[in-house]
């Protein structure tokens, strides 16, 4: 004989949270509204995917990231970075950390840069903020900047042991370097962030309806109280 299981006994039902569909009026199931939210956030479309929206899913990840690599290209890859230094605040990263996967490495990297190492996270130095004029370095940082950067020189930099005090300005080099191409690359990258958070409201809320105004009505209220007098 099968165990019967009281109602009290059930497990509760997962709440399901549904959206209309502005095109033919089918539900659309947001599953974990917040939790798709992030996955867009991380990935542009990571959080459609999730949802079962695949074809915007698609769209919006082939689009977003395009721009976004593009610009890294355009400015080659240096134009992504977090920094609150005084003379070097860098605003646009609000826009560009509209994209999760480049907040999070950026943001690390920025402070591994202003920690007790002198030195970014990844050694690589990608999404490293520039190096400042009396700026303290790791030893090992400034022998690779040396080695692979060829606007830096042996000479650019004072031995302060245990570190290396940079004595130049590298934003100032990359601008220098890249030209016009270094703000290109910058408002790419922008648009891509700012684009995504667009993305992420549509993963959480649901696609949005057109505002339709409401006609106000032409007929005299008085008329209306007499037609109902007369009926």
């Amino acid at each position: 004989m099968a165990k019967r299981v009281s109602p009290s006994m059930q497990p509760p039902s997962r709440r399901r949270i549904v959206a209309v569909s502005p095109d033919d009026g089918s539900a659309i199931d947001l599953k974990q509204p917040e939790f798709a939210a992030f996955l867009a956030w991380m990935v542009p479309g990571l959080g459609h995917l999730y949802q079962g929206r695949t074809k915007k899913g698609a769209v919006y990840m082939s689009v977003i990231l395009t721009l976004f690599v593009v610009g890294l290209w355009l400015g080659d890859g240096r134009v992504v970075y977090a920094s609150w230094r005084p003379n070097d605040t860098r605003w646009w990263f609000v826009c560009q950390a509209g994209i999760g996967a480049v907040a999070g490495p950026a943001v690390v990297q920025s402070v591994s840069m202003t920690g007790t190492n002198h030195e970014p996270f990844w050694l690589a130095g990608w999404m490293t903020p520039p190096l400042t004029e009396g700026q303290l370095v790791s030893r090992e940082f400034a022998d690779r900047l040396v080695t692979h950067d060829p606007y830096i020189f042996e000479q650019d930099f004072w031995d302060r042991p245990p570190y290396k005090q940079f004595r130049a300005d590298q934003i100032s080099m990359w601008h220098h370097k890249l030209g016009r191409f270094f703000e290109l690359g910058t408002l790419y990258t922008v648009l891509a962030g700012m684009l995504n958070m667009l993305v992420i409201y549509d993963a959480w809320a649901g696609p949005m309806h057109p505002f339709v105004k409401e006609e106000k009505s032409t007929v005299n209220p008085d008329e209306e109280s007499n037609d109902g007098t007369a009926a």
